[in-house]
């Protein structure tokens, strides 16, 4: 074995090679060189240079890599130094123990307030519907029909959705032939039977469907028969149609409660299992097949940009889509929850302790997503303030004094007057999801608390008397920040007893009014990078 000489230093050179090696090092981290290397490659310098004879065996390490060229940088501009990161690299793969369970709190020690919001609010709203899907014909019957059933917390009442699968449409009906089952079997105790199902406002819901639009058992198999649609080897529409009877579809809230259930039959289908397949009754690539059919004969087409918010295919009423061309045979067709059944609808006169809705941030997402409205605003620039000036029942008849006093006690607030029934249904979302702080009378316009970012204002101005809660639960839903007053009607020779809020004007106090919008005003007055004094 070869040793190798070390030649004699002096103090200063050993002093200078330390130095020497505490830079390398320095720099070689600094550039994400591997120091190891550089160390080595310094170690060399202290040993004898002079060539070695052939000594296989002793392996020396490369030297690091030169350091990549760097950008050119001004002079006058100082260097940018990067933060050292915050996770070392690696960290993905670090296995580490589960968060405290204080993180977790156990669902059922929550008080009675919580469990009542979240089996109408939360994600177990969706849950319970899809976990009481159960099928409702014989396991002979040419057509399946299965239904799911909401179950809330202090409610005696069910609503139910059902989805029926190989119908045959003939007749102007949907025909369904199904064999229902003995009521008796123990996965049917509490299950409501079909004509048991709730009946709603405005002849709506799947009993009145049922009842109006639908051939069931005896009465489907003849249809059945003629179209063949029990041969495997008959044409079929694949795709999801789903029937829609709704209560006029001219009042905003009213719409949204019926588009949103829908929305939930769709997402409590991709939950629940059905029994038959093993598999979900859909897939999240089935909703690209789904058709919205109109039974009602309301003239009006409103809303039909959210009603097919699933897939492009055109919402059509049932004479355009029974006019058209089309296989006999449909593979599914769904008959969703109602409006009526909408868990929002309760909490219209009570106030309600629920600060918080998965399901509606998820409206709210979805709805922003399929219209494309952008929700990027610069925080840095003044509020927005947008006052619903009604134009027809239930105004404010001094509107015009109090928005002008408005505009002058705040000059640096973007004050929007605008008049909801003349724009888009688009266009109100989008200047909503940009405004700061919403004022108007009770009325449909505060549906657009949906729609606002988090943290704004509500204003709304009752009618005298009115005891209403509905928009100021859904302002606690969203963690809005909400105001109320009340204001009389005009003057009238009609006694206020005599009177109906729903149409009557209201007037408003000029004071009364100031006070009750600058509340609002000075909750956001530090959005964003805003950073007004209160005074």
């Amino acid at each position: 074995m070869m040793v190798r000489s070390i030649r004699p230093f002096s103090p200063l050179t050993l002093s200078i090679a330390v130095l020497f090696i505490i830079n390398l090092y320095y720099f070689s981290t600094r550039f994400g060189l591997d120091p190891l290397s550089a160390l080595d490659a310094a170690e060399t310098i202290l040993e004898d240079d002079s060539p070695e004879p052939s000594d296989a065996t002793h392996n020396i390490r490369p030297p690091p890599p030169p350091i990549s060229p760097q950008p050119d940088i001004a002079p006058t501009r100082p260097t940018p130094v990067a933060a050292p990161s915050s996770a070392p690299a690696g960290d993905a793969q670090v296995d580490i123990a589960s968060l405290p369970a204080i993180y977790h709190p156990d669902p059922h020690e929550t008080g009675s307030d919580k469990k009542w919001c979240e089996t109408r609010y939360g994600p177990t709203y969706l849950e319970t519907l899809a976990k009481n899907a159960r099928p409702y014909c014989t396991e002979s019957s040419r057509s399946q029909f299965d239904c799911m059933h909401s179950v809330m917390q202090g409610e005696s009442r069910r609503d139910s959705f059902c989805l029926a699968q190989n119908v045959a449409w003939d007749d102007r009906r949907f025909n369904i032939d199904c064999e229902l089952r003995d009521w008796n079997e123990p996965d049917l105790q509490g299950i409501p039977q079909m004509n048991a199902f709730n009946t709603y406002w405005y002849d709506t819901g799947p009993r009145n469907i049922l009842t109006q639009f639908v051939n069931f058992g005896s009465e489907a198999a003849p249809w059945f028969d003629k179209n063949a649609c029990a041969d495997s080897s008959t044409p079929r529409d694949d795709s999801y149609k789903v029937l829609i009877k709704r209560e006029g579809g001219t009042n905003y809230w009213h719409s949204l409660m019926e588009i949103f259930s829908f929305y939930f039959s769709i997402d409590a289908l991709q939950m629940a299992i059905n029994k038959k397949t093993g598999k979900p009754y859909m897939s999240p690539e089935d909703t690209a097949k789904i058709q919205v059919l109109i039974l009602d004969k309301h003239d009006n087409k409103n809303y039909f940009e959210l009603w097919n918010l699933f897939a492009d295919k055109p919402v059509q009423t049932l004479p355009e889509w029974a006019s058209s061309k089309h296989a006999a045979c449909l593979n599914n067709v769904i008959i969703p929850l109602p409006g009526a059944s909408n868990p929002l609808w309760q909490g219209d006169w009570d106030p309600r302790n629920c600060d918080h809705s998965v399901i509606v941030d998820t409206l709210r997402t979805r709805i922003l997503s399929h219209l494309k409205i952008p929700t990027d605003r610069d925080l840095r620039k003044p509020l927005n303030l947008t006052f619903i000036d009604r134009k027809g029942s239930r105004k404010l008849s001094n509107s015009a004094d109090l928005t002008a006093e408005l505009i002058k006690a705040y000059p640096k607030i973007n004050v929007n007057i605008v008049d909801m029934a003349k724009l888009t249904l688009r266009e109100q979302i989008n200047i909503v999801a940009h405004t700061d702080v919403l004022v108007g009378v009770h009325g449909a316009g505060h549906t657009h608390g949906f729609f606002l970012p988090a943290q704004s204002s509500v204003v709304e101005i009752l009618p005298i008397d009115l005891k209403h809660k509905g928009f100021r639960n859904l302002a606690a839903l969203r963690g809005l920040r909400y105001f109320s007053d009340h204001a009389p009607f005009t003057p009238s020779d009609v006694p206020d007893g005599q009177r109906d809020w729903h149409e009557e004007d209201v007037v408003f106090d000029k004071r009364a009014f100031m006070k009750l919008v600058d509340a609002a005003i000075q909750s956001v007055a530090h959005r964003g990078y805003l950073d007004e004094d209160v005074s």
